[in-house]
């Protein structure tokens, strides 16, 4: 379908940690996010196989509207250029919160993870070494060795051990208010 034409006003929208790029385009009354993520880098076909489990699941995401793998390029419903990050206050935050929640549950209980990447012994041993890496090391400049290292290892061991034991859901690893 024709989306974009005549009239077209564009601008650089959110980034993320990785090579893709967003563009908010805007056309009489209504927006459009462009999502350009090159082939080399990155591959679209997981953003566009868990964007319809969550559709599936009753989870409010970005509807795809048009895309084209090959060259890296989406264009998706725009959600809003305000993040729970800058709109959180004192008054809204209970029933947000909430609202997560519920959303959460939703994810857990209703969205279908067969076949998605399984969060095991390796894979939260990967994420627990971020804590180390980036916050004490980068952010609080403290080298983790010794007692220390002991010590979170003995605190990852226990908490890979309870993750383990959970029943597996579908795990959104990016659920937070600045998205």
């Amino acid at each position: 379908g024709d989306f974009l034409g005549d009239g077209v006003t564009g601008e650089p929208a959110s980034a993320d940690a990785s090579f893709r790029r967003y563009f908010r385009y805007q056309q009489g009354n209504r927006t459009l996010v462009a999502m350009d993520a090159p082939p080399p880098q990155e591959d679209c076909r997981p953003f566009v196989d868990v964007a319809a489990r969550l559709q599936q699941a009753g989870v409010n995401v970005p509807q795809i509207l048009h895309q084209d793998l090959q060259q890296g390029f989406l264009l998706l419903t725009d959600m809003g250029t305000q993040t729970w990050l800058t709109a959180l206050n004192e008054g809204n935050a209970d029933a947000w919160y909430r609202a997560a929640i519920d959303t959460l549950i939703t994810q857990q209980s209703r969205a279908d993870s067969r076949g998605l990447p399984v969060y095991d012994e390796a894979l939260l041993q990967r994420e627990l070494e971020l804590f180390p890496q980036w916050y004490l090391f980068r952010h609080r400049e403290q080298v983790v060795t010794g007692a220390l290292r002991q010590q979170l290892d003995r605190v990852f061991d226990r908490l890979i051990e309870s993750a383990l034991a959970q029943p597996r859901v579908f795990v959104h690893r990016d659920y937070m208010p600045r998205n």
